[in-house]
């Protein structure tokens, strides 16, 4: 587990982050989240942390004051700033101090999410030679994602969808669809029906399971809808399908 302190002086905004993001299933714990930059920096003074969340108005000392001030201690943690207030001079500053990342309130899940997650990738990386670029570690975080929901879908194939997919890898699902396929070349939609229809294909292999018992097996509640879904993807029906197996087993 990477160990991640929270700043933040708004106690609401601090108290969702800490209790209501899943930071177990990233592999973070929250080990301290402070109200103001000068707790935090007299913590990490004393304690090792991963990853820095901060705002950059705080109370005592600015989110960027508290930066450069461990940066001149040279402390290596990666930081991901969190704020309201949208300003270049703010972003120019943060790029001087090596933070890794630079998000706008009101926060978006997917967004800290994936900034989580590529640092994560980054630390856990940091020995391998292969990724060596911040591009490189997207596109491994991205596929890792992939990765994850493929293997969900395969093994929840009844119940699958765009939504619960999404859910499980943590993103929301319009920017999970785009980069499913930007990662696939393929449609969410498409990958599954292909699932569906192959694993279809295999039970159908096996005399013990009637049609409509795949049917909803694979995700299809009402087996008319999946006999046209098959026919549409195999070009015959499950039934002919069945038929031309059994058929082939006698000749040989």
């Amino acid at each position: 587990m990477l160990n991640l302190v929270i700043v933040e002086d708004e106690s609401n905004i601090r108290e969702c982050l800490v209790h209501l993001f899943p930071w177990d299933s990233l592999g973070i714990h929250v080990a301290a989240a402070f109200s103001n930059g000068q707790d935090a920096f007299h913590y990490l003074s004393a304690e090792h942390a991963d990853i820095l969340l901060t705002d950059i108005r705080l109370p005592n000392i600015s989110g960027l004051d508290l930066i450069r001030m461990l940066r001149e201690n040279k402390n290596p943690i990666e930081v991901v700033i969190l704020t309201g207030y949208k300003h270049f001079d703010y972003a120019r500053q943060a790029i001087r101090y090596k933070v890794h990342d630079f998000l706008l309130k009101p926060i978006k899940y997917e967004e800290l999410t994936a900034a989580m997650l590529r640092i994560k990738d980054l630390l856990e990386n940091t020995d391998d030679p292969s990724v060596d670029s911040a591009g490189e570690a997207d596109n491994t975080y991205h596929q890792k994602l992939i990765a994850m929901a493929k293997e969900y879908v395969e093994n929840h194939l009844c119940d699958a969808s765009l939504e619960n997919t999404a859910v499980y890898v943590h993103l929301s699902p319009g920017y999970f669809s785009k980069l499913f396929h930007k990662i696939t070349q393929s449609t969410f939609s498409d990958y599954l029906t292909r699932c569906r229809m192959e694993r279809a294909a295999q039970l159908l292999n096996d005399v013990k399971f009637k049609t409509y018992e795949i049917s909803l097996m694979v995700g299809y509640d009402n087996p008319k809808n999946f006999t046209r879904a098959f026919k549409q993807y195999f070009k015959v029906t499950p039934r002919e399908y069945r038929n031309c197996i059994s058929g082939d087993r006698e000749k040989s």
